[in-house]
């Protein structure tokens, strides 16, 4: 179930090669300045990542309920005309990035015996990289079609996440 509510989150992920062909497309931003762009976005994530990391260790697992929050912003935020918004929607993008790299794969120590943490972060690793492939996919053709299309179907596939980590929850007390 977790790896569910793991492969929703991300399917469902807008990735910043895509955020930054936006501020390229839209003349939103000068080329040379996107690198600062994402070097703030990587700052976000520091600052996301010990502060899920710190309420995890007090709460649990329903802090991640955070990440589908963030995840399903960043196009409503990082796919408009307006560079202020967008700047917050790449900052709001660093901060979910934070909760995957920290707080997502934390949970795998709760979830599985420490016999078989290597292979579950292996195969948490593997559903990672796979279907934020698939997002990446997703956001770049959503992208071309119809941002309002691309911002409702995250939106969706988020709320979904939300139930798959409700579920997961349930179904494991010691997740916190």
């Amino acid at each position: 179930m977790y790896a569910a509510f793991t492969a929703a989150t991300l399917v469902g992920f807008s990735t910043f090669g895509v955020l930054s062909y936006h501020l390229i497309a839209r003349h939103l931003l000068p080329t040379a300045a996107v690198p600062v762009f994402y070097a703030a976005a990587m700052a976000a994530d520091a600052l996301a990542a010990l502060a899920t990391g710190w309420l995890y260790d007090r709460f649990g697992a329903r802090v991640l309920a955070v990440l589908p929050v963030l995840s399903a912003a960043v196009p409503a935020l990082a796919f408009t005309d307006t560079v202020w918004i967008v700047v917050l929607g790449a900052l709001v993008w660093g901060g979910a990035v934070g909760v995957q790299e920290s707080t997502l794969r934390a949970t795998v120590a709760d979830l599985v015996p420490a016999g078989r943490r290597a292979t579950a972060y292996g195969i948490l690793a593997g559903i990672m990289g796979a279907t934020a492939l698939a997002g990446g996919a997703l956001t770049g053709v959503l992208y071309d079609v119809s941002i309002p299309a691309l911002v409702a179907t995250v939106i969706g596939i988020q709320a979904a996440a939300l139930v798959l980590l409700w579920a997961t929850r349930s179904s494991a007390p010691t997740s916190g």
